[in-house]
């Protein structure tokens, strides 16, 4: 049986899990390996079972854990070969062994004991970034974060998921208002930054998704809230969904089950 959870969602860390019990895969890991067993730990997970690791991007908070999971347990990851090769300063620093490292291009597939796994193309502003789709058995689960745009690629993707982890990064009044300063706001806003709360619900509804489960994930605590993507979402979409809190986590609701 398939276990999954949102282990963290925000600027403080990411990561998510998927497991059946013997092998478990992580989509980032922006936690030291003490804090992620805390948190594997709230699932039933065994940190033990974590074979590998697909990281989205380089920024720290998705992979800032990655060299010191791999170290101390074995554990391959995965990463675009983009990434590795056009910020090589970046992935240096994270220190992973040689042997542990696999470089992946987009929808090049992974298997992983019951678990395949492929790449797509992401829009931001960490060279190579990327989504990640997973099959388990008859089971799609798709995540796509950190992305100023969606394409028509993503759109395809998200019909055939039966559950969606998808970014909601920022509300855009909150962010036109807020405290950043004005490179800050345009970055975020810009095509290589993050998804706004309208466009995620624009993606959903153009992408025509009608899986079982959104997952907003990704929420800024200071150009958000997520009272506010409630409300909304409740009035465009249908869809059971979680909104992620930052620092907080998340495993399948049941109506996802």
């Amino acid at each position: 049986m398939l276990h999954y959870a949102v282990l963290g969602s925000g600027s403080s860390g990411n990561s998510y899990v998927f497991s059946d019990g013997t092998t478990s895969l992580l989509i980032d890991q922006g936690y030291s390996v003490v804090e992620l067993r805390r948190r594997l730990d709230r699932f039933g997970i065994d940190l033990a079972s974590v074979k590998a690791v697909f990281v989205t991007h380089l920024h720290p908070d998705h992979a800032k854990g990655v060299g010191t999971l791999c170290r101390k347990q074995n554990v391959a990851a995965y990463i675009s070969a983009r990434s590795v090769q056009e910020q090589p300063d970046q992935f240096a620093k994270l220190c992973i062994p040689e042997k542990q490292v696999a470089t992946v291009e987009p929808f090049e597939v992974v298997s992983i004991g019951p678990f395949s796994l492929f790449c797509f193309a992401t829009s931001h502003d960490s060279a190579g970034s990327v989504g990640w789709f997973i099959t388990y058995e008859d089971q799609n689960l798709m995540v796509l974060t950190d992305t100023g745009l969606t394409t028509d690629e993503h759109m395809s993707l998200a019909k055939e998921a039966g559950i969606l982890f998808l970014e909601a990064n920022y509300d855009r009044r909150m962010l036109q208002t807020g405290p950043y300063p004005l490179y800050l706001k345009r970055r975020i806003d810009g095509s290589y930054g993050h998804l706004s709360n309208e466009q995620a619900l624009y993606f959903l509804q153009e992408s025509g998704f009608a899986g079982k489960h959104i997952y907003f994930i990704h929420l800024s605590d200071v150009n958000n809230d997520p009272a506010l993507l409630e409300k909304a979402a409740h009035q465009c979409i249908q869809t059971p969904f979680t909104v992620c809190h930052k620092n907080q986590w998340y495993g399948p609701q049941p109506e996802a089950l």
